[in-house]
């Protein structure tokens, strides 16, 4: 049991008040969990996804305060490609992008289709990129103001620059990844990881603005068990499986140091929260319950932005 496509990506802001602001009133994604790091209770962890929370549509970001920008390296994941349907929401989201005064590019060709690069106001680097295939989704359009022709549908992919690519690629045919018989795209079901070598010495340093790590997406936890037997047998640092209550996790640290994260399709956001109030409230794990009060303390509302 391989990975069949793209979990979520992770990133990181600074603020994320506005970040909340960004992915939802203009991107129109849905936020489904409003929760904490796990490993660092102190700072938030919003899921924005679409409707349902489905695998696959899934953003998140981590807020560290203070943390300075992200210094543009190798060695990075260096764009979260978005889908939509048609090349009509390219030009829908132009106008919607000038209208919100959101950086962007012109209409490109990204590996053959049809694409726009932007900018939130910490530069996280972003791709809208139209590849219109047949998903059990329901993008939510920011609770429908945005038309549903025009919709972020789901996560198509990732674009990787890394030193060395051949080994990267290797390690992402081990999880499963069907390379294109090149170094340059691996992909996994209808979804993508694009892979640039770029060889200079010098790394990116993470920080707001940049991307911590990509998920791949597997079944259950027999496929989760069979992936980490898979990366100890090749001797891949890995971090064992991590239950992060909504699903499963593994970290695995691959060629060039990227951080990938292989995690189960269940069981869900809807363990503790109802479907039709998702994101409303902070939800916690129940190791971390006892701590709320403590908690909470030190966490903003997040739709109190300036």
């Amino acid at each position: 049991m391989l990975a069949k496509g793209i979990h979520h990506v992770s990133a990181i802001t600074r603020n994320i008040q506005h970040n909340y602001y960004f992915m939802t009133k203009i991107l129109g994604l849905r936020l489904v969990k409003k929760t904490v790091n796990q490993d660092d209770p102190s700072m938030y962890h919003l899921f924005y996804a679409d409707y349902k929370g489905s695998p696959g549509t899934d953003m998140t970001f981590f807020e560290i305060k203070g943390t300075d920008q992200y210094t543009a390296g190798t060695n990075a994941i260096t764009k979260t490609i978005f889908r939509v349907k048609t090349n009509e929401a390219l030009n829908y989201w132009i106008d919607r992008f000038d209208e919100h005064k959101v950086e962007h590019g012109d209409i490109i060709e990204y590996y053959g289709k049809n694409a726009i690069e932007f900018f939130d106001d910490e530069e996280q680097r972003m791709m809208l990129i139209v590849d219109p295939v047949e998903e059990t989704v329901e993008p939510f359009g920011n609770d429908g103001e945005i038309d549903e022709a025009y919709r972020i549908t789901s996560l198509h992919g990732v674009e990787v620059t890394v030193q060395y690519a051949q080994p990267f690629v290797e390690f992402m045919g081990l999880l499963g990844g069907k390379s294109n018989g090149k170094t340059d795209i691996v992909a996994f079901g209808n979804d993508n990881i694009y892979v640039k070598e770029l060889r200079q010495t010098f790394v990116e340093k993470q920080g707001y603005g940049s991307v911590h790590h990509f998920a791949l997406q597997v079944e259950d936890d027999a496929a989760l068990n069979e992936m980490l037997e898979l990366v100890k047998k090749e001797r891949y640092a890995n971090s064992g499986i991590v239950d992060r209550y909504y699903f499963k996790a593994l970290y695995v640290q691959s060629p060039n140091n990227i951080t990938v994260e292989i995690s189960t399709n269940g069981p869900g956001f809807t363990s503790d929260e109802n479907l039709e109030t998702l994101g409303e409230k902070l939800a916690l794990p129940p190791f971390l319950e006892q701590d709320r009060t403590f908690i909470e303390l030190y966490l903003k509302p997040v739709d109190q932005f300036q």
